[in-house]
């Protein structure tokens, strides 16, 4: 915080670095088809 940084971006950002690509990329398209049948996108 004292440096400017989100801590919720960060926090987010350290767990998907824990994650393998793949696994990631997964994740990402099945929120994508969500997003998309939402109208989100």
């Amino acid at each position: 915080k004292g440096t400017g940084f989100d801590t919720k971006a960060v926090r987010t950002i350290v767990r998907l670095r824990k994650k393998d690509q793949a696994e990631r990329q997964e994740e990402e398209s099945i929120l994508d088809l969500y997003k998309a049948a939402l109208g989100m996108v």
